[in-house]
């Protein structure tokens, strides 16, 4: 496999690499500093692969959004799904969402995820829902590490509202995705 962390083999433990004969020689790890090299070089190939002939790709944090999630009174409490189709390389890191009210009744309620599936696997499934609020844009440390996926992979997340709305009050909640691309 090509070595796609070379700044791991220049330096080990932060000592420069050796030199003999004008080649560089990697100092010996310890098989647990092995591992780790052996799968950061499996994911970085993931990312930005060697393909002899082809236009180099570069990898990116990039945001993506599912479509809205518009409450309002008529919605009650009903599950509102919506899904998103990222059409390229990607990984995910963190779920970011605002959640915007309007009126008496928005202020009292919360929307929270019943479900949030990539591809076939599930990520979110409690038994109880997760408030959609944890992750909002000012969150601290709710970073996850969603599975790779190639483009055709549908993201899946329900929500729904602790209590429904009442009369011309509405709740919208607006979620992103941010994570590593192959642009």
């Amino acid at each position: 496999m090509p070595n796609y962390l070379g700044a791991l083999d220049t330096h080990v433990m932060g000592r420069p690499a050796r030199r003999f004969g004008g080649v560089p020689h990697q100092a010996q790890m310890g098989p647990r500093a092995q591992a780790a090299h052996d799968r950061a070089n499996h994911v970085a190939s993931l990312v930005n692969p060697d393909v002899p002939g082809t236009p180099a790709r570069d990898a990116a944090l990039l945001p993506f959004g599912f479509p809205v999630f518009s409450f309002v009174a008529a919605t009650g409490t009903g599950n509102i799904t919506q899904t998103l189709n990222i059409q390229t390389p990607f990984r995910g890191q963190r779920l970011t969402c605002i959640v915007v009210r309007s009126g008496t009744s928005a202020t009292a309620t919360a929307p929270v995820i019943n479900t949030f599936i990539v591809g076939q696997k599930p990520i979110v499934t409690p038994a109880t829902p997760v408030a959609l609020e944890i992750f909002n844009q000012s969150a601290f440390d709710t970073n996850l590490l969603l599975p790779p996926t190639i483009p055709g992979v549908i993201y899946t997340m329900t929500v729904n509202l602790t209590t429904a709305l009442t009369s011309t009050d509405t709740l919208i909640a607006i979620v992103g995705l941010i994570g590593s691309a192959v642009l």
